[in-house]
């Protein structure tokens, strides 16, 4: 009887460990994602910080470290040579994560409910615009434009 137990609850424990093992991976590709694009993600504050003293605007690029379209938007478009370019000269690039105690407020005060959401912030915070998600690099390096 005990072993029919245990048979049982391997085979409900294999879902679960499946469930953790696929975070883990999908977590290591965004955070690889990110570092190709060889961008700075900043935390919000201290990018409002920066932008205040560069008098630039903030792009924040609201995402999951996990999130494929994330991984997809930050591999094919934001490791893109003119659109980094284009948000070194003209932005000061702030990540807010989805599971970062920043996100809550984040999503509450810009009314974001969904990654990846790409604003523009002035120095104080006030929102100026949202950016379209595009996989196309030269429609965003467009959209970067003021």
């Amino acid at each position: 009887m005990n072993r029919k137990w245990l048979r049982y609850g391997a085979w409900l424990l294999l879902p679960l460990a499946l469930y953790f093992i696929n975070v883990e991976v999908q977590t290591r590709r965004g955070i690889a994602a990110m570092a190709a694009t060889e961008l700075e993600f900043r935390p919000l504050a201290a990018a409002l910080v920066q932008a205040k003293a560069e008098g630039k605007p903030v792009l924040a690029d609201f995402s999951a470290i996990w999130c494929p379209t994330c991984r997809r938007m930050h591999s094919e478009v934001f490791s893109d040579p003119a659109v980094k370019a284009a948000i070194n000269a003209g932005y000061v690039l702030s990540g807010v994560d989805y599971e970062s105690a920043e996100a809550p407020a984040f999503m509450a005060r810009y009314g974001v409910s969904s990654f990846p959401s790409l604003l523009v912030l002035d120095a104080d915070g006030v929102l100026l615009r949202k950016l379209p998600v595009t996989f196309d690099p030269a429609a965003f390096a467009a959209s970067l434009k003021p």
